[in-house]
């Protein structure tokens, strides 16, 4: 009978744990598809100059990183840094090269990734492509939502200025 009991109490322990493997993994899941939402409704918001749409994606005390400037703080100040960009006499779009590398840890997630800039002169004209490496941290909220921390973009050396998504070797995005 002891033997009936510890076997019982053996299975029972395995299947605890095998629930909350599985438990994890779906709570993962969700977290990585909540977090491509989230980049996809950035991405969106640029496209669409919807600077209260991109606000939304940002903490309070969210850090903006860019070439040549000094790190920009707090919503407000990435607000007006928006409004100047989504002001020009430019229409942009975000179009990123490969699937990001992606890790989460526990209430922080990182994401790293390599895009092109497409600007299109709103009056007509060539558009202008930067190739640019992106850096993003996330958290998660009180309310089980992420949002971005930190998003750090720096222009990709390798590239050209002219460089077209298509003829991006998919072997080795991040070069």
């Amino acid at each position: 009978m002891k033997k009936l009991n510890n076997c019982f109490c053996i299975l029972l322990l395995i299947a605890i744990i095998v629930s909350g493997c599985a438990q994890q993994t779906n709570q993962e899941q969700d977290d990585i598809a909540a977090i491509y939402e989230l980049f996809d409704q950035y991405s969106s918001c640029i496209a669409n100059g919807d600077l209260d749409g991109l606000m939304t994606v940002w903490e309070d005390d969210g850090i903006r990183s860019e070439p040549g400037c000094p790190s920009i703080i707090g919503k407000e100040n990435i607000r007006a840094r928006f409004e100047e960009l989504l002001n020009s006499p430019f229409n942009n779009e975000i179009i990123y090269l490969g699937e990001p590398i992606l890790e989460i840890s526990g209430d922080i997630a990182f994401s790293y990734s390599t895009a092109t800039i497409v600007s299109t002169p709103v009056e007509g004209g060539e558009a202008v492509r930067q190739d640019v490496k992106v850096l993003t941290i996330v958290r998660r909220q009180p309310d089980n939502s992420w949002k971005t921390y930190i998003d750090h973009i720096n222009f990709h050396p390798t590239w050209s200025m002219d460089s077209i998504p298509s003829e991006m070797t998919e072997e080795n995005p991040y070069y």
